[in-house]
């Protein structure tokens, strides 16, 4: 856990470099860590985004659908299900489908919040938000906070608007759109 918990800095850094890259090179670091990233397409009418399991003491696995298609939903789930091996018991299995932010059940809340929080940190998120102009996000204004805390504006922009900050019509071409090559 302690090895993988130092990469997932790294980790997070990947999510400013394009998908390709950042896919393999989150890979090989999960790899070196101990954990297989594995990428699995959606299987129908399942609606999975992803499931994070321990094989046994010293490898894990994360598996990753690409349900939602953007970046933003990639990073979060990964981060999601990352925090789902580091604060969950040994013998766990999660899967995560589409009420992954609606659930109350304490061991999703706390993967989402390692997940907001890793991606971007909770004073910075803070300030930024506070700093807003009655509420209005501009695109300059998401460009600079990211590059300021060194994640992908398509993150700021799906956190915004699942705050309830931003509206989802809004700032969508900063998201990277994902698909599966063939």
């Amino acid at each position: 856990k302690r090895t993988f918990a130092s990469a997932l800095g790294d980790i997070r850094s990947f999510t400013m470099e394009p998908p390709t890259d950042s896919i393999l090179e989150a890979r090989q670091t999960c790899a070196r860590a101990g954990v297989a990233l594995v990428f699995v397409r959606e299987l129908p009418k399942c609606r999975a985004s992803g499931a994070a399991r321990w094989l046994n003491r010293h490898k894990a696995m994360i598996q990753l659908s690409l349900r939602y298609k953007t970046n933003d939903h990639l990073w979060f789930t990964f981060f999601h299900e990352a925090g789902h091996l580091l604060h969950g018991a040994q013998g766990d299995t999660f899967v995560d489908g589409p009420d992954l932010y609606a659930s109350t059940d304490e061991a999703e809340l706390r993967a989402n919040q390692f997940a907001a929080d890793t991606l971007i940190p909770p004073s910075g998120y803070r300030e930024f938000v506070e700093s807003l102009d009655r509420g209005r996000v501009s695109r300059d204004e998401v460009l600079q906070f990211a590059r300021s805390i060194g994640t992908d504006p398509g993150v700021v922009v799906g956190r915004l608007q699942h705050d309830g900050l931003l509206p989802y019509s809004h700032l969508n071409d900063l998201k990277m759109r994902l698909q599966w090559a063939e």
